[in-house]
């Protein structure tokens, strides 16, 4: 009798709905992969993402998880005067003044002008380093922990038009988990020599791609039909690495003119495009719109900031190919003297631009600016995330 009337008085306190609140913070907890599938529970599960109420709460989980697991910040510095060198750095926290300068590798030693880096990550303390855009350019991997180094070999696949100049664009760097492989892919694109009576708008056949392999020190070609995408190169950090995928931006040549990401996956060794969000279409006047894939608590995310403005959107994505998943997750700004600025790198919450000529950063959190003291009219900058690491290039793969 005494156990009924407990159960009977517990059924009692048993609520058969949770409170609004507790479901909407249960709901900014999920991966937006999850989240994106719930809005066709309810209707009002179908407005969450302009819930005032609700993108606060997901804006401020996503703000919270720092992305702890990079020890080190580095800086390229580098000016357009072919007689000057580009410099790279450790950059501390306190300033540049604290910073400590690296020497490039020795293969980089006589030609430090402009020196690239592919991506804005390392992956297991390497680094992707190029110069210059021709077959003969050296690609190097490097490790600034142990200072050892890799020199790709120049691809060995013969010219397919003679009558024309290939320039080879490195496109991505990143690990194969399912061969336990690094890899690098390039592409080439023929353009007319100066001789001739070529005509400029006929520069460019369908460019053809190769992919390198550590493992087997070599290049293939890659069979891959992406003809109607226009690409900007990823070196100096436009373009994001994540979880055995190269992304970089690119504009979309398809019916209308549309900008695009392209993402390649190391294991498959496919592409595919997502469309950029409906709701930050640039149209023709995509010059006008600079563009930056950064990484946001491990997911993707595309920093828009139309120039002369002095605000710039963030967004988030939850499932690749599909456009209608990104997320418009918040505007920073305005802030000041952002007109003309050139977004240059992401860590954590901290975002780092060129102003003025001058490295400073903004902490999306607060939205404070902090001055780097890196001045100089004439200097750009790469900015990006490095984990150190002590096994050798090739014993990794060994």
């Amino acid at each position: 009798m005494e156990n009924s009337l407990v159960v009977a008085a517990t059924k009692k306190k048993v609520c058969n709905h949770l409170p609004n609140d507790i479901v909407l913070f249960i709901l900014s907890k999920l991966p937006l992969i999850s989240l994106k599938r719930f809005l066709c529970v309810s209707k009002s599960w179908s407005l969450l993402f302009k819930n005032t109420y609700f993108m606060n709460m997901l804006r401020n989980n996503i703000l919270l998880n720092d992305d702890s697991y990079y020890d080190e910040t580095f800086l390229v510095r580098y000016t357009p005067k072919y007689s000057e060198r580009c410099n790279f750095y450790w950059l501390s926290d306190e300033g540049f003044a604290n910073s400590v300068h690296l020497d490039w590798p020795s293969q980089f030693q006589e030609d430090y002008i402009h020196i690239f880096i592919v991506g804005s990550v390392s992956i297991n303390g390497i680094l992707c380093l190029k110069h210059g855009f021709t077959r003969t350019s050296q690609v190097v991997l490097w490790n600034p922990t142990t200072s050892e180094t890799k020199v790709i070999p120049p691809s060995p696949i013969e010219n397919r038009r003679p009558d024309r100049n290939p320039w080879h664009f490195l496109h991505g760097f990143g690990y194969d988990h399912v061969s336990d492989d690094y890899k690098v892919i390039q592409m080439i694109e023929y353009f007319p020599g100066y001789q001739g009576d070529m005509i400029w708008e006929d520069r460019s056949y369908d460019p053809s791609w190769e992919i390198y392999s550590l493992k087997t020190n070599s290049w293939k070609k890659l069979d891959i039909d992406m003809q109607n995408c226009y690409y900007y190169s990823p070196l100096q950090g436009n373009g994001l690495y994540a979880d055995g995928v190269f992304h970089w931006w690119a504009i979309s040549k398809l019916k209308n003119i549309e900008e695009c990401m392209v993402s390649f996956d190391f294991s498959e060794e496919v592409m595919c495009t997502t469309l950029m969000p409906l709701n930050m279409d640039g149209g023709f006047d995509v010059g006008y719109v600079e563009r930056h894939l950064v990484s946001l608590n491990e997911s993707i995310a595309l920093i828009s900031k139309y120039k002369k403005e002095s605000t710039f959107c963030i967004s988030v994505l939850a499932k690749l190919g599909e456009r209608e998943s990104w997320i418009n997750l918040f505007t920073v700004g305005p802030l000041l003297s952002m007109e003309y600025s050139n977004i240059v790198g992401m860590k954590n919450n901290t975002l780092f631009y060129r102003r003025d000529g001058e490295l400073v950063c903004v902490d999306l959190k607060t939205q404070m600016i902090k001055e780097l003291g890196v001045k100089g009219d004439r200097f750009h900058f790469h900015v990006g995330k490095y984990k150190k690491s002590f096994l050798p290039i090739r014993g990794i793969i060994n």
